[in-house]
């Protein structure tokens, strides 16, 4: 994909995979060309090796999102260190490169958190669009409400654990793309923005 800067962009983004519903997510990608960023739970990512090569391999971007999805937020720096740690190694085991970002679970930052990500050079991923798709579990409702809301540089939240997430998605995408947004990974969105990533500091658009 030739990324044009001066035209709408958008971030789809995935948390709490690698599930079953993460390969029809990719189907429905892999379709129309285009890219996401996935932010896997890193007790998954052995199970779903296979699935995270498939996204890496069509150009999505696989990334953490803590290792037990617990509320970094709450937790002292030493258990902060070892969540963080223990996903991106294992996302290095795979693509040879430590992360650079992640998402914390539900979003939530502290400032132990903001501490022990710019001791480990990351940058921290939230979201500007949030279709709340955990809650509703409903297709139609999840597409509406990404279709209402989006906006040019926007960071798209869902969850690619669920069969609806999956199912909005076949519609989502093909949509987003003919109102003229080019979907893309949050790294390439961030490049193309013009946005030097700072360690230990939080994005929520490009």
């Amino acid at each position: 994909m030739n990324i044009d800067p001066s035209k709408p962009l958008a971030a789809l983004t995935f948390d709490d995979g690698p599930s079953p519903y993460t390969e029809l997510i990719l189907d429905t990608l892999e379709k129309h060309s285009a890219r996401a960023t996935f932010f896997v739970v890193g007790n998954l990512i052995k199970s779903g090796e296979d699935t995270i090569k498939r996204a890496l391999g069509m150009g999505s971007e696989v990334v953490g999102h803590s290792w037990t999805h617990r509320d970094l937020s709450k937790l002292c720096p030493d258990e902060i260190r070892l969540e963080l740690n223990d996903t991106g190694n294992a996302l290095k085991k795979i693509t040879g490169t430590f992360p650079k970002i992640y998402r914390p679970p539900y979003g939530a930052v502290s400032s132990d958190l903001k501490r022990v990500s710019a001791e480990l050079g990351c940058a921290i991923i939230n979201w500007s669009v949030d279709p709340l798709d955990w809650d509703c579990k409903d297709a139609d409702i999840i597409y509406s409400r990404i279709i209402s809301n989006m906006h040019d540089r926007a960071i798209i939240l869902s969850h690619d654990m669920y069969a609806s997430t999956a199912a909005a998605m076949e519609r989502a995408v093909p949509e987003l793309i003919c109102r003229g947004y080019q979907l893309v990974t949050v790294s390439e969105l961030m490049r193309a923005s013009g946005i030097t990533l700072q360690a230990g500091a939080v994005y929520d658009n490009g």
